[in-house]
């Protein structure tokens, strides 16, 4: 995604209205269906990153990695995920490829927060489609304990974004078979096992 502008005093505008508007440009629905596959995308990702995380923690190593239950936080999960591949000796012949999986996961995380917790500005006049997002989070040391930061996403950049989730899906294939062998090697699943 481009590097957000940080921002000075401003007055917020807040876009009401209908989506997809009447005043939406052409080419506006394949901005949105783009941004529906980015979100598809990553919740596969996602569920996919978690159950490996799960089977990490279902196996009897899993105990040494400091965390009953599963992470709900990010960077919980991905400290859990980098401790896992730092220190089981089963898995240290994939360390150099879960790092590098991890770290294109978090670029991604970071996309997907950012978009999907933007206000959204309505399209610019561009061609094709952009639209200007507005960041809002928290920061010390500000006058009013906010970082507020202006952007610009095309439709193009959704794209990238998306196709990067479905790439690192795939990616995570071989660590994820890798992992479901080794558990169901060392305790098979009961034959009346739901899938969920």
């Amino acid at each position: 995604m481009t590097d957000a502008i940080p921002l000075g005093p401003f007055l917020l505008r807040i876009n009401i209205g209908h989506t997809p508007s009447p005043r939406d440009p052409k080419g506006a629905d394949e901005y949105y269906k783009a941004l529906g596959i980015l979100l598809v995308a990553w919740g596969r990702l996602e569920g996919h990153f978690v159950a490996c995380l799960l089977t990490l923690l279902a196996m009897p190593e899993g105990k040494t990695l400091g965390e009953k239950n599963l992470p709900m936080k990010w960077d919980s999960r991905a400290a859990m995920w980098g401790k896992a591949f730092d220190t089981l000796p089963i898995l240290q012949q994939f360390k150099e490829a879960a790092s590098v999986l991890l770290k294109e996961i978090q670029e991604v995380a970071l996309d997907r927060h950012a978009i999907v917790h933007a206000l959204w500005e309505p399209f610019n006049p561009d061609d094709p489609p952009t639209i200007g997002i507005v960041s809002i989070k928290r920061k010390k040391g500000t006058t009013n304990g906010l970082d507020i930061q202006r952007a610009s996403i095309s439709r193009d950049m959704i794209k990238e974004i998306g196709e990067k989730a479905n790439r690192l899906n795939l990616a995570l294939i071989p660590l994820s078979q890798f992992l479901t062998r080794y558990r169901t090697a060392q305790k098979p699943p009961p034959a009346d096992i739901r899938t969920i």
